[in-house]
């Protein structure tokens, strides 16, 4: 992902996503190869609206409650 940073490239980590059915739809099964991460890269639009907001952060304790 900092490679990708470096060279102008958005990226984003996906979260849960099942690597036996990637292997599956992929044909990584009995290759050798096994996928363990997936990430999506691209370039971001000129026009996104959204990229010069600023983000949203919230404190755990908004979200988390201990009981």
């Amino acid at each position: 992902m900092t490679c990708a940073a470096v060279l102008g490239v958005d990226a984003c980590l996906m979260e849960g996503f099942v690597p036996a059915e990637y292997d599956r739809v992929l044909g990584l099964n009995g290759s050798g190869y096994a996928s363990v991460v997936c990430c999506a890269l691209g370039y971001r639009s000129a026009n996104d609206k959204y990229a010069a907001l600023a983000k949203v952060g919230y404190e755990a304790s908004d979200l988390v409650s201990v009981v």
